[in-house]
């Protein structure tokens, strides 16, 4: 009896300890076991549970493979890539979603970034990994993505291929997710290509003649469906059998702007339930407060090449952060401000504390410094002396050549002048002589 008491105990103690201590109330009724949600727009957590426990991500994997697609070609989705062996004969026996790439095909980035996203096909994740690549590898591509995960400060994520397929030592966590998806969604395209709603249509190649058709699966963003959820901008989806559901969403009401994740649902039903009641939460909790300017409010140094000019007045622009309707705008308070300006980097910027008080997630987050008085800083920079100094030189050099000019017309004028008189002497001379 007493080890059956035992046990009850520590699973309540486990129970308690798995419970996040920031939240008096979550939604209720979740059964997924893993899920998260974010100000966009910030990036300042609002409230999840077992946001930090890895799992097997599934498709959701694309966002990071199409959003470092994105940040490579900057814009540019015309390049030409090759469909390689690997690209095509690696996904045999995997019973993976696909647009029947060919090997030797010749396609368009464009088509592989929307195959990707809409289509969620592995084979374009896996050309669009060699596009990635150093070396014109799929591995080549996974290991940008595990150093990106790295640059972004991810510690729950780490990936072994670009599609999602489930492996072992393949994971993200609902946290890490949505801040994937938050760090993509500012690549150029992506959020274009992660909102589309209508068909993608792919042009023929030279290895298949007829038109592929992509089209979102989504049914929370598909107006005729039961589970439609007009608040939601943009999403994808994941599923294995390990994996089971994975979701993450960018959506928006009344100005909230939220990314969810939520993590290994294990039925279909469960995902769109979770879903709706999660965001319904954050929508009916959260709202927008504007944390206003303050002028002169810091000190900023202005240095460059190692040296520091002086320093300059810094007025503070505010910042917008969700707050839960149970917290005022004294929860959000200037922790610090940057004390450097470099010419030439980034302006410095403020930093807000969030004290969620139990409601809320502590955070914080930054807003932009306007600097006053650069020009005369600047003015006390080498390459402004030295601008300075040049112009002066010029100014006397160009005086003096001035003078100079006028010395040796002068000089010149007198040597014409007496030409002319002695012509004139002489023609005077030899009149008296006649």
């Amino acid at each position: 009896m007493k080890k059956i008491i035992a046990s009850l105990m520590c699973t309540v103690l486990l129970m308690l300890c798995a419970a996040p201590v920031y939240a008096e109330e979550l939604p209720a009724g979740i059964t997924s076991p893993s899920y998260f949600v974010m100000d966009a727009k910030t990036g300042a957590p609002l409230f999840g549970y077992n946001e930090d426990q890895p799992y097997d991500p599934a498709s959701v994997t694309k966002v990071m493979t199409v959003g470092l697609a994105c940040e490579k070609a900057q814009g540019d989705w015309s390049t030409p890539l090759t469909v390689s062996h690997d690209d095509v004969h690696s996904l045999w026996n995997t019973d993976s979603s696909h647009i029947a790439l060919q090997e030797g095909e010749v396609v368009v980035l464009e088509d592989m970034l929307y195959a990707a996203m809409i289509a969620s096909a592995n084979d374009a994740c896996n050309v669009l990994a060699e596009y990635l690549s150093d070396d014109g590898t799929i591995a080549g591509g996974v290991a940008v993505m595990n150093a990106k995960a790295q640059e972004l400060g991810l510690e729950n994520t780490h990936f072994e291929n670009p599609h999602g397929i489930s492996e072992e030592g393949h994971y993200v966590s609902a946290r890490d997710l949505a801040a994937i998806l938050r760090w993509a969604l500012q690549q150029p395209g992506f959020y274009q290509i992660f909102t589309r709603v209508d068909t993608y249509y792919m042009d023929p190649t030279n290895r298949q003649e007829q038109e592929r058709a992509f089209w979102m699966h989504d049914y929370m963003r598909l107006s005729g469906s039961s589970h439609y959820i007009p608040e939601i901008v943009g999403s994808k989806m994941g599923y294995t059998n390990e994996a089971r559901y994975t979701y993450v969403c960018l959506a928006e009401k009344d100005g909230v702007q939220v990314i969810c994740s939520v993590m290994k649902s294990n039925m279909k039903q469960e995902k769109y339930l979770d879903t709706a009641a999660i965001l319904n939460y954050a929508f009916q909790n959260y709202r927008t407060v504007e944390i206003p300017p303050q002028a002169g409010a810091a000190q900023v140094g202005v240095r460059g090449g190692g040296d520091v000019f002086g320093t300059a007045d810094a007025d503070l622009a505010g910042v917008s952060v969700l707050l839960h309707n149970r917290l005022t705008e004294q929860a959000v308070t200037l922790a610090d401000t940057d004390k450097e300006y470099v010419i030439g980097g980034p302006m410095p910027q403020a930093h807000y504390q969030i004290s969620g008080d139990d409601i809320q997630m502590d955070s914080t987050v930054s807003g932009e410094m306007t600097l006053n008085g650069l020009e005369e800083t600047f003015a006390h920079t080498p390459e402004q002396k030295l601008k300075q100094k040049g112009t002066a030189d010029r100014v006397r050099a160009t005086t003096s050549m001035f003078w100079v000019i006028v010395a040796v017309a002068a000089v010149g004028i007198s040597v014409l002048w007496g030409i002319g008189r002695l012509r004139t002497g002489r023609k005077q001379l030899r009149h008296f002589t006649k």
